[in-house]
């Protein structure tokens, strides 16, 4: 117990020695931790948007005049990407065309007899698999036409991987600058007492002893830096979500602003500050304790 109080007194010394180095880092630390925790929930909402785009996604198909619905349907059903089917009678389609129109639908009474054919209404599993799945579907010779939102789909894909790329980008630059700063900060702090650390080796210091003061200094400026970066995005994200959903109210099923989802995730982002310091730190500290000799 007393040996921890003293490690808890040098730690102590070392912020108030090194509060100017201390300050700086605590500051990176929690903008680049806030920028990491944003660009995740962005990345989070963008996903959860396309997921409901996905679903939404249909495919159209419409098969021949004589043609054994039930075949057809039973053949598409087997297809890997298909996630569910829906048949729809010539007049249930008429109905619903005319429901979508609603008072032009009498246009429709000019066409006499209803052309509509048997046709499925298809759900994919993932957008990628759109294009393959029209392509087999225009092959097969029971279909008359396929319908779908070829743009729509391209342009969903592409925004998926874009958007993975830059979750993925800012992250890595987060966590590289924050680990960097925080690495300096103590090896600065390290250089500046090599004299002193010297006799503590002389006078029978463990290298625990030495080392935790560093390890524990880097963990808590990391660890207060998270804090201020969580406060951040509370701050800066619930109102902004807000904003979002007032004005753009078909986005309100599709951002995360449920408070338990985002009180667990700004734990897992302090948790993972105080972790990405500890680690730093270690290394920092078993390098440079590596590198000096006990004096003989």
């Amino acid at each position: 117990m007393t040996t921890f109080k003293y490690v808890l007194r040098d730690m102590g010394r070392l912020v108030v020695n090194h509060w100017i180095l201390g300050l700086l880092t605590l500051i990176t630390a929690a903008v680049m931790l806030w920028i990491l925790g944003m660009t995740t929930l962005f990345s989070l909402n963008v996903q959860n948007l396309l997921s409901r785009l996905e679903s939404e996604l249909t495919i159209q198909v419409y098969i021949k005049k004589g043609s054994d619905v039930e075949r057809v349907s039973q053949k598409i059903q087997a297809l890997d990407s298909v996630y569910a089917l829906k048949a729809y009678s010539p007049a249930e389609s008429l109905a619903r065309l005319q429901q979508k129109m609603g008072s032009q639908s009498r246009a429709l009474d000019l066409m006499g007899d209803n052309p509509i054919p048997w046709n499925f209404e298809i759900h994919v599993k993932e957008v990628g698999q759109v294009e393959p799945l029209v392509r087999t579907l225009s092959a097969m010779p029971e279909i008359e036409d396929v319908v779908y939102a070829g743009m729509v789909v391209q342009r969903i894909s592409a925004l998926s991987e874009v958007s993975s790329h830059v979750a993925l980008i800012m992250f890595v630059l987060s966590v590289v600058i924050t680990a960097l700063v925080v690495y300096n900060t103590i090896h600065i702090s390290l250089y500046s007492r090599r004299e002193e650390i010297g006799i503590m080796y002389l006078v029978g210091a463990t290298r625990t002893y030495i080392a935790t003061p560093f390890v524990l200094e880097g963990t808590l400026l990391a660890f207060l830096g998270s804090l201020i970066a969580v406060a951040g995005i509370v701050l800066t994200y619930f109102p902004s979500i807000a904003l979002l959903q007032g004005n753009l109210p078909f986005l309100s099923t599709s951002l995360i602003g449920d408070t338990h989802v985002i009180g667990r995730f700004c734990i897992l982002l302090a948790g993972f500050g105080a972790t990405l310091g500890w680690v730093c730190s270690y290394l920092v500290v078993a390098r440079f304790m590596h590198a000096v000799t006990r004096p003989e």
